[in-house]
């Protein structure tokens, strides 16, 4: 049985062409599907972390990425057209769809993980600090940390 793209595009069954562009079709959607759940822990994540901002740059950015997934997965449809002659499933497009999805995971995975620790990193604190009420009232709180673990020490030491 002959279940090539190229051989169904030339006999003219669209059912079969139909089938095939539908398979393409949802393994295409999966990495989109999978950057939406990102943006959504994403966001989780900033309003874990304190610093909330939703702005039309940001969202822009998931669609340029988004729009770069469906570019690739076009052109890695085009290539598993051409191997149809040799290869009767859309290999390419499998193995593009699980690359930008692993991609997606690993970031989901980053996202839930962010402010879930209970070690700060003291540099990332203070630039917190810095951008929330400005360097010079940074540079007090951090001098005053300081002056306390001296005293700290010296009572230790």
């Amino acid at each position: 049985m002959n279940t090539l793209f190229i051989s169904y595009l030339l006999a003219g069954d669209s059912s079969k062409i139909a089938t095939w562009l539908l398979v393409a079709a949802v393994l295409a959607f999966i990495p989109n599907i999978a950057s939406f759940i990102d943006l959504i822990t994403g966001i989780k994540a900033s309003k874990r972390l304190g610093n909330f901002q939703t702005t039309s740059f940001g969202l822009r950015q998931t669609i340029s990425k988004d729009r770069d997934y469906m570019m690739y997965f076009f052109l890695m449809f085009l290539i598993d057209c051409c191997l149809s002659f040799f290869i009767d499933f859309p290999v390419m497009c499998i193995l593009c769809a699980i690359a930008e999805t692993i991609i997606e995971v690993i970031s989901i995975r980053e996202n839930m993980h962010k402010g879930r620790t209970d070690t700060h990193d003291p540099i990332a604190m203070m630039q917190s600090i810095a951008t929330a009420y400005g360097q010079d009232k940074a540079d007090k709180i951090f001098n005053i940390i300081k002056q306390q673990e001296e005293k700290d020490n010296e009572h230790n030491g």
